[in-house]
């Protein structure tokens, strides 16, 4: 099995994006419907999802709907300004929006209250907040998220990657989410290479990158 970089798992969905012409969300949805695969849904009935406001964040909202139509309790947890959200994230977010789906934008302190109580009432948290673009160290409210997740989860998957996890090097940005299970997307990343403390089992999916993107990209690095 190969491991790459983040910089060339970016470079190779931006190939597949603009050079193939796949929308990328395409890709999201595909994404999403790999994690959920990879729930026991006859068993795991409630979820605390927190997302943040990029593409991981877009990813955790889609997810979110399809356990949503599946009839499982979802509550939903978007940290980050709204306004700063990528196209494929306000894409998705509108969809909830749109079939009435309330979320919780953590903003202060008692938003915290909530999310802990979410997370004890609840079997499993998904951690859709930072995907492999994070390089700096987590602070503020960020932190103090992924510390309740770490404390209080009876069960963790992470979208990608553990938020706070350095995609390149397997270092923790100041503090990272511990997951049980980690579903990655396309290709492992070389950060999540045998640092189970954080990523617990990790699965590897296919999300529709066809192998002309990863065999181009390759070669350039």
């Amino acid at each position: 099995m190969i491991s790459i970089s983040c910089e060339e798992m970016k470079a190779m969905d931006s190939y597949a994006i603009n050079n193939i012409g796949i929308p990328s969300i395409v890709l999201m949805e595909n994404a999403a419907l790999k994690v959920i695969n990879n729930i026991d849904l006859n068993n795991i009935d409630s979820f605390t999802i927190v997302c943040g406001v990029g593409n991981n964040g877009g990813d955790g909202l889609a997810i979110a709907r399809h356990l949503i139509l599946s009839g499982k309790t979802v509550d939903l947890f978007i940290i980050g300004n709204l306004e700063k959200g990528t196209k494929d994230f306000n894409i998705n977010l509108n969809i909830l929006n749109n079939i009435d789906v309330d979320f919780i934008n953590i903003n202060h302190e008692k938003d915290l209250d909530t999310l802990k109580k979410s997370i004890i009432n609840n079997n499993m948290t998904i951690d859709s907040i930072f995907g492999i673009g994070l390089t700096r160290d987590v602070g503020g409210l960020f932190y103090d998220v992924i510390q309740i997740i770490n404390q209080y989860s009876k069960d963790i998957l992470s979208v990608d990657i553990p938020s706070g996890l350095d995609g390149n090097t397997g270092e923790a940005l100041g503090i990272s989410v511990k997951a049980n299970k980690t579903v990655t997307f396309h290709h492992m990343k070389k950060g999540i290479v045998n640092r189970t403390i954080y990523t617990g089992k990790v699965i590897v999916e296919d999300i529709g990158i066809p192998k002309k993107a990863t065999e181009i990209i390759l070669e350039k690095f």
